[in-house]
């Protein structure tokens, strides 16, 4: 008993006087980088942050830190130098998509096996590599009809101009598709219907997110 008292007393020490003489203590490691630096993982009862919050360095990781609601209070936390092949909160991903040669520019479904119950899915922006004509002597525009949908525990992709093709002279198109994958845990997903009726304007009758 006497020698691990010794022992617990000398570390203690040893700590103690690195912290007075750097003025950081480090748990688990030798070289901490702020007042206390823990390399590892941490339970506590309680945390208060920095006001204001201190910005990162040049050189340094971010880190997001999540609190859920009461009762569980739960913390977590996610750094990608942590756990570099997992998804982030936030993830941009870009699809290329050569289209089937007889059409040239339709894609009716591309399935990205994607799981719409953890991810919600928002195409951010779009590109197409052929220009595309209509056969129709009026001038019309085209408009590409492109989204995102999930069906059967997966997100799906559609991309067409819909009553318009390339050239048949020119190879088949191919769409970039550029997609934002939010984890669902940070985002919400809201579905509203509104009828305008016979009036050209209209409003909400309350605000869905306040």
């Amino acid at each position: 008993m006497t020698k691990i008292i010794s022992v617990v007393l000398c570390t203690s020490t040893i700590a103690l006087m690195n912290a007075q003489v750097t003025g950081k203590v480090g748990i688990n490691t030798k070289t901490p980088e702020k007042e206390l630096s823990v390399n590892g993982t941490m339970k506590t009862s309680g945390m208060f942050f920095k006001d204001p919050i201190e910005k990162l360095g040049s050189n340094e990781n971010y880190t997001f830190i999540i609190k859920s609601p009461a009762p569980e209070n739960k913390i977590t936390a996610y750094n990608d130098s942590f756990v570099p092949n997992s998804p982030a909160p936030i993830n941009l991903i870009q699809y290329k998509i050569t289209c089937d040669p007889s059409d040239k520019d339709w894609v009716n479904q591309y399935d990205t096996k994607i799981n719409s119950d953890k991810f919600l899915v928002v195409i951010s922006s779009f590109g197409f590599t052929q220009p595309v004509r209509t056969n129709s002597p009026d001038w019309i525009t085209p408009v590409p009809q492109i989204y995102a949908y999930y069906n059967s525990g997966t997100w799906k992709l559609k991309a067409d101009y819909q009553g318009f093709a390339p050239a048949a002279n020119l190879p088949a198109g191919v769409w970039t598709l550029n997609l934002l994958v939010f984890d669902r845990a940070y985002a919400k997903e809201i579905n509203k219907t509104q009828a305008m009726a016979a009036s050209t304007t209209g409003a909400a009758a309350s605000p869905l997110i306040q």
